[in-house]
């Protein structure tokens, strides 16, 4: 039934609950005010839902996410309030949600990942607020629009919605979203528009045709974005503007003389210490004195030290052991401040690419150079007397064997995930193999 663009006023009547076998009801464009009626729920056989351009008020009921057939709903244009319903995620078969231009608040709730054959998912311009739940990554029908403009959603891009490899349109202007645009965004090569203007980004943008296809004004008004786009600032090699670089060139000087000053004394003292034993000591005791309580670490949390690790994984105890192989075992250690890392407790080995060994150094400096969506982040070493171990990020559902290897997780992981996995490792390799300076062969794996 259609009563669109009739000029009707007046509520919507309770009894439209009782047309059971109604499939279309579209009252679009009209002047039609008070709240969308609980009983519309019940009218259980609709496919199609139109109820935009009006003035109705009031929240969206819980009772029309029972509507199992649904197909299109759109109530955007008029002055709906409250959050929309976590029962979003029930409505199966819908492809088209529209529900833009109203007062909805609240986050967007994470059960909407579940509505999985939508095509066309517009909540924009209304005052949603928290993060973006990275459960939208899972729609991967996704393909005409995602529509998050105009709200007040903080916090980071998800990189899950790189997954969205047929979307078309995006727009996620007009927020509070911070941080860098995901690096997974390169593999979104169906994009036709993108916006991400006015929010408080920062960094370089993706390099794939669609980006760099976009004008300034897709980008404008955030922190920092850097990037080959007319009106961007150029990025330098770390992958920020130049505008900025010299600001942060300043701070890192600062920062870096007076610890340039401690290293000198502490090497000083240790070569002191050396001259007056080195007629004592063999080759062998030099190098295990070189290496004592020697703590190094890149781009992490300086103050963590050799005590904070062997506290979280209470000495090494083999119930934080999640896994060993040829070269140690891996421990789970929950720092104090509340992040969790991998700890790999190095075996001695009895030649001479163990751990101290200038091969070995030279490896971990080369590996500490690494950066790459692929590749899990290296954050430091540790060399002492009693252990050495390397500290690295910590994936929290294991390897893809063990994933594997269990049915039920192996029922989750579908072909999908498994060709995304398997691109997500070729693109590793080939940055090991090409991008880096110098060349890694990988190895073991």
């Amino acid at each position: 039934m259609d009563l669109s663009n009739n000029n009707l006023y007046g509520e919507l009547s309770r009894t439209w609950g009782e047309c059971h076998n109604l499939t279309y009801l579209s009252l679009s464009s009209n002047n039609i005010s008070g709240s969308i009626p609980p009983e519309l729920g019940e009218s259980t056989q609709l496919r199609k839902l139109d109820l935009s351009d009006n003035h109705l008020v009031g929240e969206i009921p819980k009772e029309l996410m029972k509507l199992n057939f649904l197909i299109y709903l759109n109530l955007s244009h008029n002055e709906l309030s409250g959050e929309l319903p976590n029962e979003i995620g029930s409505l199966s078969e819908l492809d088209h949600l529209d529900i833009s231009y109203n007062n909805l608040s609240g986050p967007v709730p994470k059960e909407v990942g579940k509505s999985s054959k939508l095509l066309y998912l517009n909540l924009g311009n209304n005052r949603f607020n928290g993060t973006i739940p990275t459960q939208i990554g899972d729609l991967i029908s996704l393909n005409i629009l995602l529509e998050l403009s105009h709200n007040d959603l903080t916090g980071g891009i998800p990189s899950e919605i790189g997954s969205l490899q047929n979307l078309e349109n995006l727009n996620l202007s007009h927020n509070m979203l911070s941080g860098h645009i995901p690096f997974s965004f390169e593999e979104m090569e169906s994009l036709l528009s993108i916006d991400v203007s006015y929010n408080q980004l920062e960094g370089r943008i993706p390099t794939n045709k669609a980006f760099q296809n976009l004008s300034f004004d897709a980008f404008k008004n955030n922190k920092d974005l850097c990037g080959n786009v007319s009106g961007l600032q150029a990025c330098d090699s770390s992958g920020t503007s130049k505008s900025n670089a010299m600001d942060k060139h300043k701070v890192v000087i600062i920062i870096i003389l007076p610890l340039l000053g401690v290293i000198f004394l502490i090497l000083a003292s240790v070569g002191v210490f050396f001259i007056f034993y080195r007629k004592k000591m063999d080759v062998k005791e030099d190098q295990e004195e070189i290496q004592k309580d020697l703590f190094c670490v890149w781009n992490y949390d300086g103050s963590i030290v050799y005590e904070d690790i062997i506290e979280a994984t209470e000495n090494f105890s083999p119930r934080h052991c999640i896994g060993t192989g040829g070269y140690g075992s891996v421990y789970k250690a929950e720092l104090s401040t509340g992040q969790v890392v991998a700890v790999k407790k190095l075996h001695p080995l009895e030649d001479c690419s163990g751990p101290g060994s200038k091969a070995f150094l030279e490896e971990i400096s080369a590996l500490s150079e690494v950066c790459h969506r692929n590749i899990v982040r290296l954050y430091g070493f540790c060399l002492h007397a009693r252990h050495s171990f390397i500290i690295s990020e910590y994936l929290e559902r294991g390897n893809l064997s063990k994933v594997l290897s269990d049915i039920e997780e192996a029922v989750k992981l579908d072909w999908v995930r498994r060709v995304n996995i398997i691109k997500g490792v070729a693109n590793a390799f080939s940055y090991l193999h090409h991008d880096c300076s110098p060349p890694i062969v990988h190895r073991d794996i």
